[in-house]
Order: structure tokens, then sequence, then C-alpha cells
């Protein structure tokens, strides 16, 4: 047996490994631009913005060095509603959020679409300063593509090579699954004065722990906490600076993302830069451009962690696009206020 045949084999043999350990690392999926899908974070996020409408768009791509690229493409929309009965010092924002996921050689992939539901009180005249309580309802799909998974019984001891014609001896009861899924989230917002404002909020995905196992086990989602915490600050008239730090742990792996945005405004035309840092595994450098409140914004992972040695420095890119509509209305239907930019 040549060194090559022994390479191979080798390798194929640590791939399962190597694909659980990747799944014990991000059981749900992630974004390094968690700003931009904010009802993915936070459903209390819902209708929670300057205008009328908003909907967004998001691509993400990572693990290119190691294996087949993790893809994950998203959309979500939002808007918020007056009913007469709240009169001025509360309102209700709906939205929905979907995506789909796919990891790695093996067609593992996950479907999800979700909507959401938010309620927000203002605790001052003025509603300044005011507090979210928002709701998500969503199903779920989890489906995998065994043809595409080689395993240690598909090797030919006389042949010297993986046969996938060959039985793989395992017993898998389900190719496709789906199970309801139930978030929740609280956030406070506070513009303090012109110059700036700050939110803080924390959320709880998976409330009611669904079952999710293809092979027939009573293996449940657990509980995957999210909090998080930013301000906008205008440091100058054409200049606005937007920190933030976003903390999550599901599965008994934690992540933590912080860093900030700077925006630089001029005819009508704003540019968007920023850094970020992934706790002890990537560094995220971000660019974008925004016009008529069309933003685009591109980041890329520089992986910094002992994994660098395998990724080349590779972590992945990240690309999203959000668009706000809006309409003037009158003080007396829009009662919460945001920082003007």
């Amino acid at each position: 047996m040549n060194l090559k045949i022994h390479i191979h084999r080798i390798t194929a043999c640590l791939m399962p490994l190597f694909m659980w350990l990747t799944g014990l690392e991000g059981q749900d999926i992630h974004y390094s631009q968690f700003y931009s899908m904010p009802l993915y974070v936070n459903p209390a996020f819902t209708g929670n913005h300057e205008c009328d409408f908003r909907a967004g768009l998001n691509y993400r791509q990572q693990a290119a060095s190691f294996t087949v690229p993790f893809e994950t493409y998203s959309a979500f929309g939002d808007t918020r509603i007056y009913p007469k009965f709240l009169k001025r010092r509360a309102w209700i924002g709906l939205g929905g959020h979907f995506y789909y996921d796919n990891a790695g050689d093996g067609g593992l992939q996950k479907t999800q679409g979700m909507f959401f539901g938010a309620f927000s009180q203002g605790f001052n005249s003025d509603n300044s300063l005011y507090g979210s309580l928002g709701i998500g309802l969503g199903l779920t799909n989890r489906s995998i593509n065994y043809n595409k998974l080689i395993f240690d019984s598909q090797w030919d001891p006389i042949g010297l090579e993986f046969d996938p014609s060959l039985p793989n001896e395992e017993s898998f009861s389900d190719r496709s699954l789906f199970y309801p899924d139930f978030n929740m989230g609280l956030s406070v917002h506070h513009l303090v004065n012109d110059s700036w404002m700050y939110e803080l909020g924390a959320s709880l995905s998976h409330i009611t722990k669904p079952s999710e196992s293809f092979f027939g086990e009573n293996n449940r989602v657990e509980w995957k906490w999210i909090a998080h915490g930013g301000a906008q600050i205008i440091a100058a008239d054409n200049i606005l600076i937007k920190p933030e730090a976003f903390f999550v742990a599901h599965e008994g792996v934690s992540e933590m993302v912080f860093g900030g945005n700077a925006v630089f405004g001029r005819y009508g035309l704003r540019l968007h830069g920023g850094i970020w840092h992934r706790l002890n595994r990537d560094v995220i450098p971000v660019a974008g451009i925004e016009y008529n409140k069309l933003t685009l914004l591109f980041s890329y992972d520089i992986n910094i962690s002992k994994q660098r040695l395998a990724s080349r420095y590779d972590g992945g890119f990240e690309l999203s696009l959000v668009k706000r509509f809006c309409a003037r209305r009158s003080t007396k239907r829009e009662p919460c206020k945001f920082l003007e930019f």
C-alpha cells in the first residue's frame, strides 16, 4: 500500500470526526454581520427601525479551506403598525425571517422559516425610552444526502480503495425531518439626546427544545442564549460611530463578537467601514456603501486561531444588503424615536 493510499484512507476515516467537531462548534448558523440580520438575533427588534418597512438579504461562506464550503442564504423583512387602541404609547412590529444552510460534503441542510411579532411600550412622555418584547414561531427542516458520504465499511481491502457501491452497513431512520421552533426576546432602546442612543437586549431560541435526530433518537436541540448591546454616537456632522457586542451560548459552546463600524456621509452617499473580533478566532474587517437607504456591506473573517496553520488565515466572507423604505408620517402616528443622522 503506497503513501498516497494511506493518506486517502486516513483522511476519509477522520472526516466524520471533523464533521462532528465542526457541528459541535456551530450547532446553529451564525453571522459575522449579526447587526445586518436583526430578527435572527432578537425577535424584539421586529419593527424597531426608523422607516415604514425594512428588508434584507445575506450570503455567508465559510470553511472553504478545510472542505466543501459551508454556505448560508438568508432573507428578512419587517414593519410596524399602530392600532388605535394603543394610542401613542405603544406599537406592534410584524416580520419574518428565512434561511437555508448547506454544510459541507454530506449535503447536510437546514431550512427555516419564522414569523415574528413584537410589542413595544414607551416609558416616558416622548417615548425616547422604550422596551420591546418579541416572539418568533417557525418551522425547521433538516435533511441529509447519505449518498454523498463514505463509510469505513466501504473500504475495499483487495483493491485498496473506497468503493461507494459497497453497502454502508448503517441504519438510518430519516433523511429529512421537520419540527416547530419557538423563540423570544427582550430589548431596551434609549435615545439619550440628539447625539447618541443605545440598545440592550437578550433572546432565547429553541424554547421547547425540539427533537432533532436522523437515527430515531430523542436528541434535543438545547436552548440558545444571546445577549447583545450597542450604541450609535454622532461624532461630527458627517460621522456616525456604531460600537456593538454580541454573545451567544449554545450546546456547551460560546462565541463573542465585538467591535464597531463608522459611517461617513456626504452628498447623499455614506461610506461604511469597521473592524470586529470574534474572540480567539477571527479578525473581521468590514466595508460598504449606502445610498438612498440601501446599504451594501462586505466582511471577511481572517482566522487567527490555532486552526490558522490549516486554514491559512481563511475564515470566510459575508455579504449583506439591507433596504429601508420610508414614507412621511405625522408624529401622532409615529411615536417611537430614533437617532437622526
